[in-house]
């Protein structure tokens, strides 16, 4: 802690949020050392129907219905968004159950633009008019698939300003959920383009499911390679193997 930067960082007001449902306790739990070692309040947050009431000396919010998509999922998003702003910070690292940051100083460049909404920032393989054959058979996306907005997903975690924050809590005025992709992955995508907030990539990040073997052995080929902004991990066996990844660049 002799860097006078960490220092800094160290002792910007920021709080750490995690997203989660009642079945997924076991998994923050599990990332919990991964939450705290930022050194900033972390906040649980879950929908009243499915509630995490306790997690460690952590507060437990509670906002929205359950719902992994579709409308309900994007407006507890919205939800859960607005009543962290109850609370005293700056800055916010927002999580959902199955990603986290294993660094504990948080980079020093997430801090240069109260204007934007830092994320796990990948593409979207679907393109207006192209035909795509999955295993429903031939699918055309449609010419207007979210006109006005880039072709991305933002996944998290999400990293912004207490005032990019307001500002999508604001500009919400009902999205409504997308047809095709319904995920809270698009809902980011709309509340900062609607509330005028750019959205980037954190610099250092993968998302990728690590529950089957190829993609565990992805993504810690990218830990090993020096990610540390991670989704998504909800196995202790591939928490310990990216954790393994993450020491051994420490050496």
């Amino acid at each position: 802690m002799n860097d006078l930067r960490t220092w800094e960082s160290m002792n910007r007001k920021v709080i750490v949020s995690v997203h989660g449902y009642a079945g997924d306790a076991h998994q923050i739990r599990m990332l919990l050392p991964v939450y705290e070692h930022h050194g900033f309040p972390v906040y649980i947050l879950s929908p009243y129907d499915s509630k995490i009431e306790s997690m460690g000396p952590h507060s437990c919010l509670f906002a929205g219905k359950r719902a992994y998509i579709g409308q309900d999922s994007w407006t507890r998003q919205h939800m859960q968004m607005n009543i962290l702003l109850d609370h005293d910070f700056d800055w916010i690292l927002m999580n959902d159950s199955d990603s986290f940051c294993f660094t504990p100083p948080l980079p020093d460049y997430l801090f240069e633009d109260k204007n934007v909404l830092w994320a796990n920032k990948v593409d979207d393989f679907r393109r207006p008019g192209e035909t795509w054959t999955g295993a429903g058979g031939p699918v055309t996306w449609a010419q207007d698939y979210h006109a006005g907005h880039e072709l991305v997903a933002l996944q998290p975690p999400y990293f912004c300003s207490r005032e990019a924050l307001l500002k999508m809590v604001l500009a919400d005025k009902g999205h409504p959920a997308c047809p095709i992709c319904p995920f809270i992955d698009w809902y980011m995508v709309v509340a900062a383009d609607s509330a005028g907030v750019q959205h980037k990539r954190f610099h250092d990040c993968v998302s990728c499911e690590t529950e089957t073997d190829m993609g565990l052995r992805l993504v810690t080929d990218r830990v090993a390679r020096g990610a540390t902004f991670i989704h998504a991990v909800k196995r202790q066996h591939a928490f310990d193997t990216l954790c393994r990844a993450y020491w051994s660049t420490l050496k």
